[in-house]
C-alpha cells in the first residue's frame, strides 16, 4: 500500500501497511523522520497506542541524530549525493562491459559508476573508494611541491588511506599520510592539510608554537578548517 502521512501526539509519522506480522519503527537521519511498518490487520488505534507507549524513545532518537548531525548510510545506488572536489554530484549506476572506469559528467554534475550485475553495496563502495583514491593522489604532486617551498620541509613519502583524521604526520620516518576522503573536498583544503601535516616536521604538537607556524605558512587556516569540517 502506498505510504500515508499520519499526526499522532504531535508527531508526523509515515505509515506504511505491509503482508507483515510484526509492527516496526524506525528514526532516520537526517531528519528523524519516523517511519513504521505496520502489518494490514492493525487498528489505528493499535497504532497510536505504540506511537504514545514509544514518544520518549522517539524523541530522544531524533534529538540524537539532529544534534550529531547523522547521515543516511550511503548505499551508492543512483540518485545519491556524492561529492568530488568540493563539488555535488549525482551517483548514476551503469551497467557496461566495455566501460572500467567511474567518469564524470561536469555538464549535469554527474558521476557514472560502472557496476557488475547485481553488485553489492561493499563492490559499489569499493569501485568509487578506488576512484577518490586515484583523484587524490593525482592531485597531490603538486599541491606537495607548493606546499614544501612554502614550509621549507619536504616528507620522506605522502601515503594515502582510509582514516578517521584528515592527515597524520609521521615525524621519525618523516611520512605524511592523508585521508583519501580529501577528494570530497574544496581542492583548498588538501593544500591545508598538507602544510598542517608539514609543519608537523617542524613542531611535533599542537601547542602555541605551532598555530605560529600555521599562522606564518597558511594565514587563513581556522577558516580552511571550518569548511574542511562541515
Amino acid at each position: 500500500m502506498t505510504p500515508e502521512k499520519i499526526i499522532i501526539e504531535d508527531l508526523t509519522i509515515i505509515l506504511e501497511r505491509k503482508n507483515i506480522k510484526n509492527m516496526y519503527l524506525r528514526v532516520l537521519p537526517p531528519n528523524g523522520d519516523i517511519k513504521v511498518s505496520a502489518p494490514l490487520f492493525i487498528s489505528d488505534k493499535d497504532i497510536q497506542n505504540f506511537i504514545k507507549s514509544r514518544k520518549d524513545w522517539i524523541l530522544e532518537k531524533q534529538k540524537l541524530i539532529l544534534e550529531n548531525d547523522i547521515k543516511m548510510p550511503l548505499k551508492y545506488k543512483s540518485g545519491e549525493t556524492h561529492y568530488l572536489w568540493g563539488k555535488a554530484y549525482r551517483l548514476q549506476l551503469i551497467q557496461n562491459d566495455k566501460i572500467k572506469r567511474v567518469f564524470i559528467d561536469e555538464d549535469k554534475s554527474i558521476i557514472y559508476l560502472p557496476v557488475p550485475k547485481r553488485s553489492t553495496i561493499e563492490k559499489r563502495e569499493k569501485i568509487i573508494t578506488d576512484f577518490y583514491r586515484t583523484e587524490l593522489q593525482k592531485a597531490i604532486p603538486p599541491v606537495l611541491d607548493k606546499c614544501c617551498k612554502i614550509v621549507g620541509k619536504t616528507p620522506s613519502e605522502v601515503k594515502v588511506r582510509k582514516m578517521k583524521n584528515w592527515g597524520n604526520c609521521r615525524w621519525q620516518d618523516k611520512i605524511i599520510t592523508l585521508n583519501l576522503n580529501l577528494a570530497k573536498k574544496d581542492p583548498i583544503c588538501l593544500e591545508y592539510v598538507m602544510i598542517h601535516e608539514l609543519c608537523h616536521l617542524i613542531e611535533f604538537n599542537h601547542g602555541k608554537k605551532f598555530k605560529k607556524l600555521m599562522d606564518k605558512f597558511c594565514p587563513n587556516w581556522k577558516e580552511i578548517k571550518k569548511i574542511l569540517n562541515e
